[in-house]
C-alpha cells in the first residue's frame, strides 16, 4: 500500500480502495501521537498516520494508525522521513 504526502491529491472519482496518507500534526495538537518526523530547514514536523477509506466519490473516512508495520517503516524511511 502506498503512504501519499500530507498535501498530495486523491481524487475520490478514480480511487476506489484504501491508501495510507500522513498528515501534518498540528503545533497545538496535545494528544495525536506521531509516527514520523521530518525537517524543513530548522523546524520539525511531525506527521500522524492516517488509513483513508473511500465511502463516495466526494467522501472518505479516516482512521489515526497507532503502530507501524515494518514495510511502513520502510517505505517512510526511504521518503527521507524519521521513523519514532
Amino acid at each position: 500500500m502506498e503512504i501519499l504526502g500530507s498535501t498530495q491529491y486523491v481524487n475520490l472519482e478514480k480511487q476506489k480502495e484504501q491508501w495510507l496518507q500522513l498528515s501534518v500534526i498540528n503545533q497545538w495538537d496535545w494528544s495525536t501521537k506521531p509516527i514520523c518526523f521530518s525537517y524543513v530547514g530548522n523546524t520539525l514536523i511531525s506527521y500522524c498516520l492516517n488509513l483513508c477509506t473511500p465511502i463516495s466519490n466526494d467522501r472518505y473516512k479516516t482512521e489515526k494508525i497507532e503502530e507501524l508495520t515494518e514495510e511502513m517503516k520502510g517505505i517512510l524511511l526511504a521518503k527521507g522521513y524519521s521513523v519514532k
